[in-house]
């Protein structure tokens, strides 16, 4: 089973943070964690055009930050989550990036943006950077319509392309799916390019991997919740986004890491395409660190 003791929830106060809020607080009642809430302040460098005391607007943009900070621990307080919070100054993606290092959480849940202006320029773009270097797992929150006070979790979806890290998204894919109750589908997607063959090489090559995603299943898996495995063609980041909406997934969860650097960026453009438009929240599984790597449900290797 996986554990979740801490989790480090980066805030910008826009309708997606609160958003995430609302995730980590869920969470962290389920796990019986602790939330650390940051916000950065981005450093001013006013242009020389303009006459700008820095000091003082720096004091300006800490304090209203303190007094947004102070409202969003009481919420999460409510709850009777353990709570601290913290407001920096500087570069929002290097001080996060610190954040992880010196409080090593388990988990960082932080919102994303689809639009562009303001609320996109702080954790949006801050959000795409994480999801490739990323040291611990990573979900990605986007404003909704709907309030959500509790995360469920009902519909699952993983994604895998059989490359490193594989292992450790699907431990922590089919723990969640156990304690939440969920049905879990795993999806691989054959690319366009993989496409380009002769009917019956393309099934032969659909068959294999059919049978290779069954593999992935942990024994006993299916005694406590519904397996699908499913194939389907087309570019990777689209069917991805039509199968979150054709089939009404409450979470995706994917792998950030391959092997090599093309791999990488390969995987990381699906995911930062991924991110930016799925409207369900989106776990991102780097390797996991030892202490993560406890025996999931059903007891057999996830590959």
């Amino acid at each position: 089973m996986i554990s979740i003791k801490k989790i480090l929830c980066p805030v910008d106060f826009f309708p997606a943070a609160e958003m995430a809020v609302n995730y980590a607080t869920g969470l962290a009642a389920h796990y019986e964690a602790k939330v650390h809430l940051l916000h950065v302040v981005n450093a001013v460098i006013p242009a020389q055009e303009f006459a700008v005391n820095t000091g003082e607007l720096m004091k300006v943009m800490e304090d209203n930050a303190r007094e947004e900070m102070a409202t969003l621990v009481t919420k999460v307080t409510a709850e009777r989550i353990p709570v601290d919070s913290e407001v920096r100054v500087g570069d929002v993606h290097d001080e996060i990036k610190r954040a992880i290092d010196v409080l090593k959480p388990d988990l960082v849940v932080m919102g994303t943006h689809g639009r562009r202006g303001p609320e996109r320029w702080f954790l949006g773009s801050t959000t795409e950077r994480l999801l490739r270097h990323s040291p611990v797992p990573l979900l990605t929150i986007r404003a909704s319509e709907e309030p959500i006070t509790e995360p469920r979790f009902q519909r699952i979806l993983v994604t895998t392309d059989f490359s490193e890290g594989t292992t450790d998204t699907l431990r922590y894919a089919f723990s969640m799916a156990q304690e939440h109750d969920s049905r879990i589908t795993l999806l691989h997607v054959i690319s366009d390019v993989s496409a380009d063959l002769s009917g019956k090489y393309r099934d032969a090559l659909a068959k294999g991997i059919a049978h290779g995603l069954e593999d992935l299943v942990p024994a006993e898996a299916r005694n406590w919740c519904d397996v699908a495995t499913s194939v389907k063609t087309g570019m990777p980041y689209q069917v991805i986004l039509n199968t979150l909406e054709d089939e009404k997934i409450d979470l995706l969860v994917m792998n950030i890491h391959g092997k090599g650097r093309l791999d990488r960026a390969l995987l990381g453009s699906t995911a930062e395409r991924v991110v930016r438009a799925a409207r369900c929240p989106v776990m991102l599984i780097p390797p996991l660190r030892e202490s993560n790597k406890e025996a999931h449900p059903g007891g057999r290797s996830a590959a």
